[in-house]
């Protein structure tokens, strides 16, 4: 039986913090504010050798002032009906509360097992404050601390002690396959949400023309053509000098890491505006993680009404995309509308695509060719005197904990005269020659001195070639007033 664990209770008790703490890892926002949690968080986790699905949710009964309650209150029923087990979280510093007990009564019609987590008893002097958790009519109490990751292993052995043993699963290792991580990236309200939505085809994600309506780094599993994806839904990074909130300052960082650890970006834009200088500035941030990217241009379904979305617009826009966004060229651009569910299939082609060129492999032979070839055809410029040279080229296979992307290692005679407008010209003719679409190439290069630095002070002192060539003895000066004959 699949079993699914929901995480519930009023608002600002650490749910988030006992979600993150039982999963075992950073994945939910953390902020001590009510209703930092809006959408749904799932994860698998595992307990006791026992598989599960964990759901984070937002706040029972929370005051939102931009009107998400009702939104809120929906996921919630959501992740209930899906539950097989509860954690209902109270606030032992709090006590009892008349919305704890407002929560209880939700609970018992939802007629699941239901164990209540008394959360933030982060000291042994708090062991008692438990016991009126019992008028709620369950039947214990949980002294937890997420912080502390206190009395965890005593929720965790309670829950499953109804399952049974654990069923091994032999051929788990071999056919479960780690999905394709998709981050969707962008300013706010610009689509991100539904464009998860049209993907998934189910309302999966919040949507709301109020700007950060998405607070966390949602991950939502998708398989498409039997293929696992993994997507996240990503707050929208507004400017730095508009970060003058904490909340806001956090919501940026989570979607830098979801930048960091994706296998593909999605950076979407706002066809009505263009390419704004935010949108460069996430751009640059791709860039630096060295991640494959794909550009959408999200609400083309407006200027479809406008009668503005005719080939040669498009032509014309995806020009000055490509000129906005320069140092991102490798990223296709696609045209789209989430709301009206427009070409939405060809982006999950092209993500398949991008996914596939992560794992090219060249051939040694073909490709010092392309590289000699381009050399001759454009020479690299003079450096101090002196011309870049390329003596051989391989790929190098990815190292453990990093995004794989192909990766080039260039023997050359010097890594200081590659300029980098030769090395974009290089890149382009790699392009020209092999299907690379949406993956940057990442250079590696090892010059001939490179070799010699790396050895030992005995090592090139004892190399024939080191010796230094003897000086002629020098000659003194002759001491002013002196003459060669008076010495």
């Amino acid at each position: 039986m699949e079993r699914t664990v929901a995480i519930v209770g009023r608002p600002n008790v650490g749910k988030s913090a006992l979600f993150n703490a039982l999963a075992g890892r950073d994945i939910s926002l953390v902020f001590d504010r009510p209703g930092t949690t809006r959408d749904r968080l799932v994860t698998t986790a595992k307990w006791r050798g026992h598989r599960l699905t964990l759901i984070d949710t937002g706040g029972i009964g929370v005051d939102d002032r931009e009107g998400f309650g009702d939104e809120i209150a929906h996921e919630v029923d959501l992740a209930l009906a899906a539950a097989t087990e509860i954690i209902f979280v109270v606030d032992a510093r709090d006590g009892l509360t008349p919305l704890d007990q407002a929560v209880t009564r939700l609970l018992r019609k939802s007629k699941r097992p239901v164990y209540v987590a008394a959360n933030k008893m982060d000291s042994d002097k708090q062991v008692d404050l438990d016991g009126e958790f019992l008028r709620l009519g369950f039947k214990a109490v949980f002294p937890v601390s997420a912080v502390h990751r206190r009395g965890l292993d005593e929720l965790r052995e309670a829950i499953t002690d109804t399952w049974g043993d654990p069923v091994a699963d032999t051929n788990e290792v071999v056919t479960q396959a780690r999905p394709t991580r998709l981050a969707i990236v962008g300013r706010p309200n610009v689509g991100k949400s539904s464009l998860i939505n049209a993907l998934v085809a189910e309302p999966r994600a919040i949507v709301s023309e109020v700007a950060g309506t998405t607070r966390d780094a949602v991950d939502i599993a998708y398989t498409w053509k039997n293929n696992p994806y993994l997507f996240i839904d990503t707050a929208g990074m507004r400017q730095q000098r508009r970060l003058d909130d904490q909340l806001e300052r956090a919501m940026t960082g989570r979607t830098a890491h979801a930048i960091n650890r994706a296998d593909v970006c999605i950076l979407v834009i706002d066809a009505s505006t263009g390419v704004t200088m935010q949108d460069k500035k996430i751009a640059g941030l791709i860039q630096d993680a060295n991640a494959p990217c794909m550009i959408v241009v999200n609400k083309w379904d407006l200027a479809r009404e406008q009668g503005d979305a005719g080939k040669n617009k498009e032509r014309e826009y995806y020009e000055q995309v490509q000129q906005d966004l320069f140092f991102i060229s490798y990223a296709p651009v696609l045209f789209l509308s989430a709301k009206s569910g427009e070409r939405i299939e060809g982006l999950l082609k092209t993500c398949a695509t991008i996914a596939k060129n992560r794992m090219f492999r060249f051939q040694t032979g073909p490709l010092n060719r392309v590289i000699s070839r381009a050399m001759e055809k454009y020479a690299p410029p003079l450096v101090h005197g002196r011309r870049f040279k390329v003596l051989y080229a391989a790929q190098q296979l990815p190292k453990d904990q990093v995004r794989e992307i192909p990766t080039l290692q260039l023997f050359v005679n010097s890594a200081n005269l590659l300029t980098p407008a030769y090395q974009r010209y290089l890149d382009l003719q790699l392009r020209e020659a092999f299907d690379l679409r949406g993956c940057p190439i990442r250079l590696n290069l090892r010059g001939r001195s490179t070799e010699v630095r790396g050895k030992t002070r005995s090592q090139v002192e004892s190399h024939p070639m080191s010796k230094p060539t003897p000086r002629p003895p020098s000659r003194r000066a002759p001491t002013r007033g002196t003459s060669p004959r008076n010495r």
